[in-house]
């Protein structure tokens, strides 16, 4: 089964806008259903599931950082896309695991302090 949740994000999260969400983010690691994957850019929040998972959940505060890892060979496909259509695509697919709470969570926190800014949808 393939359930996911899905973000549409049209510019960079805000200082003000990303700490909110990076301080929801550390009482979500507190509920020991997700593993954090420890990175050295703070602009990044990257998590999987404890027990298992689907895909890891990614979320950059500047939208720049999801095209900018020229290895990654999805780069100038996500930048060609946000330039035709005005925002970012993300997905994180769960299939309804327990992290999937999680995942869903963070992504109501980001449109909640960035409504002009996200969408968010999933299947259901």
């Amino acid at each position: 089964m393939g359930y996911t949740n899905y973000i549409n994000q049209k510019r960079s999260f805000t200082d003000e806008e990303w700490e909110q969400i990076k301080k929801e983010f550390e009482h979500l690691k507190e509920c020991e259903r997700i593993v954090p994957i420890e990175n050295n850019n703070p602009n990044i929040i990257a998590f999987n599931g404890k027990n298992e998972s689907c895909e890891t959940f990614f979320l950059c505060k500047n939208i720049e950082d999801y095209w900018a890892d020229e290895s990654n060979h999805m780069s100038s496909y996500y930048k060609e896309e946000f330039d035709k259509n005005g925002y970012h695509f993300n997905f994180c697919k769960t299939r309804m695991l327990p992290y999937d709470v999680d995942v869903w969570h963070l992504y109501n926190v980001c449109f909640n302090v960035s409504k002009d800014n996200i969408s968010i949808r999933r299947d259901r």
